[in-house]
């Protein structure tokens, strides 16, 4: 990656050094006149430095500023209030025909890449399937797959082989799953959707291969979409069943139409929810420590 750097308006700093103490890579250092791009450090393109700044000094080329906005001094978002969006979230398994506008897939997609990402790396990608023979093709390989793979796992020499070429951890995720893998085929079989759960988008987080920490990156961003189309009044599912045949055929992954040499990271069904649910659920109390 190339080393762009920070530029600092030496009339209009102040040398209070905050760009400096947020830079984590040591691009940045405080002179006499002012703060200077002449660390010994790589710049991630981060942003730190120009969202910290007091007077607006710094600039970065790789970031125009007419597309940074200025943040409210408070939190913009009161707990409660996020504990209502959080709570409104829901795993969404019925959808209703009316699609999801252009418009508002972008806006998830704006809200997707606020997420973190290891080393800033941002590798994402998106992919939304909208097109409903796109949809039915996609239900059906699925379908195939799952068929023949329970297929396989039924037989005592077909089992004897995934174990060998895909481990016993595979064997032990199939008979875990066998239940849910039957419901799929079975909907698909009398014209039911339990894959997609007829929603009228597929929405897929995607990357290279090779991108780093991409997948827990991915998942960041799957998080905010989510969250940003509960806010838009649209419903998602996380479609961990999406995920499962990559990893017995890699080559599966060109269903999806992604382009060449890109992993599927996270697939969820996306569109207007068919019911409203009237209040949150209660989660386990979860084990907490504090040290």
């Amino acid at each position: 990656m190339e080393d762009v750097r920070p530029e600092i308006d030496q009339e209009v700093c102040t040398s209070c050094g905050a760009c400096v103490e947020v830079c984590r890579f040591e691009v940045l250092k405080l002179r006499r006149r002012g703060a200077e791009a002449c660390g010994i450090g790589g710049c991630i393109v981060c942003g730190a430095c120009a969202a910290v700044c007091p007077t607006g000094a710094l600039s970065h080329p790789a970031m125009p500023a007419d597309r940074m906005r200025d943040l409210p001094a408070d939190p913009a978002v009161g707990y409660d209030d996020l504990m209502g969006l959080l709570g409104q979230r829901r795993s969404i398994r019925r959808y209703t025909d009316e699609p999801v506008p252009e418009a508002d897939l972008r806006r998830l997609v704006e809200a997707a890449i606020l997420a973190p990402s290891g080393h800033n790396a941002q590798p994402w990608a998106f992919t939304f399937v909208t097109d409903r023979a796109r949809l039915d093709e996609i239900r059906a390989a699925y379908a195939e797959f799952y068929r023949d793979l329970l297929a396989r796992a039924a037989d005592e020499a077909g089992r004897e082989e995934l174990g060998a070429t895909h481990g016993e951890q595979m064997l032990h995720l199939l008979d875990a799953m066998a239940g849910a893998l039957q419901l799929i085929v079975r909907a698909h079989d009398r014209g039911d959707d339990r894959l997609l759960w007829h929603a009228p988008v597929l929405a897929i987080v995607h990357s290279t291969a090779d991108a780093p920490v991409a997948e827990v990156s991915c998942t960041y961003a799957a998080a905010n979409m989510m969250l940003a189309a509960t806010s838009l009044g649209l419903g998602t599912c996380i479609v961990g069943f999406l995920n499962i045949p990559m990893l017995i055929d890699p080559g599966f992954v060109s269903v999806l139409g992604l382009p060449d040499g890109h992993l599927l990271r996270v697939g969820m069904a996306l569109g207007h929810p068919a019911r409203r649910y009237l209040r949150s659920v209660v989660r386990r109390d979860p084990p907490v420590t504090i040290v």
